[in-house]
């Protein structure tokens, strides 16, 4: 009777033993993930980042695309995610502000060009900003009060002076991300639509780029990435940044296009200054 008592203790208390293991094991797979708050002009090239970095790190990245500044009130409403990707300082500079990013970790990642997006082959002959003023022309362009794109697409019309009026007539709808542009270009539900020249790359059988000169450009899309205040696997996120913008990330964006080295921004945008980037 003895050794019967004995032997049921012992295996309870291997089974308790055993349940404990999986639940702690659960606990410490469950914590090895990040959460990634992402502007969509990233996508392409986190896609493939963060794929390459689950393969190698076993450690599960759940991403969120949207405008930045979507994407950056979702992260300050729910007071939750590791990483967050901006297209640009001022994005970034919001979020330092509202206090929802380490200021310390903040690195810069890649630069991208606003340009006009035409279906290929140029079937309506745009070839300049003038050129989206002439009636019929349907042109798309993501929000201006989320996004950072839809804000230059304002200020570049603006640009066009007495043209003005008629190109901001001639848009028919506007887009929650950049990417969309490319669909809507594709498929023939606009003519025309302001994107980032990145696109041109990955979707060579669709579009064309149209750039603008170089005085009409506002401002470039520099993005920057952050760990997250809310962050609850600081040191994770922060190795994921350090990943993202190794030599061997940076070398993903460019395979997508994106420009990694400032200095070839001169020939596109007339407010470069080398200071800028130090």
């Amino acid at each position: 009777m003895f050794e019967n008592k004995k032997l049921i203790n012992c295996s309870l208390l291997n089974f308790i033993t055993g349940v404990l293991f999986v639940f702690i094991l659960f606990c410490f797979k469950s914590s090895r993930k990040l959460s990634l708050f992402s502007a969509a002009g990233a996508k392409p090239a986190i896609d493939e980042l963060c794929k390459i970095y689950e393969e190698k790190s076993g450690i599960k990245i759940e991403i969120n695309y949207g405008g930045a500044g979507e994407v950056l009130s979702k992260m300050e409403i729910a007071k939750s995610g590791d990483i967050y990707i901006a297209p640009e300082q001022k994005f970034m500079k919001l979020a330092k502000d509202k206090g929802i990013i380490e200021p310390e970790t903040i690195k810069n990642v890649c630069y991208m060009i606003p340009v006009i997006a035409v279906k290929k082959g140029n079937p309506k002959n745009i070839h300049s900003l003038s050129d989206l003023a002439k009636p019929g022309i349907r042109i798309a362009i993501p929000r201006p009060e989320t996004t950072l794109l839809g804000k230059y697409s304002i200020e570049i019309f603006q640009k066009a002076g007495s043209l003005n009026n008629a190109i901001k007539k001639n848009i028919v709808t506007y887009v929650s991300r950049p990417d969309n542009i490319i669909m809507l270009v594709d498929t023939g539900h606009i003519d025309a639509g302001i994107t980032w020249h990145f696109y041109q790359t990955i979707s060579s059988n669709q579009i064309e780029n149209v750039f603008f000169t170089a005085e009409k450009l506002p401002g470039i899309g520099e993005m920057q990435i952050a760990v997250s205040k809310y962050s609850k696997n600081k040191s994770l996120a922060k190795q994921f940044v350090d990943f993202v913008t190794s030599y061997n990330g940076k070398a993903i964006f460019k395979k997508y296009g994106y420009i990694v080295n400032h200095s070839e921004l001169r020939k596109y945008w007339r407010g470069y200054n080398e200071k800028l980037f130090r």
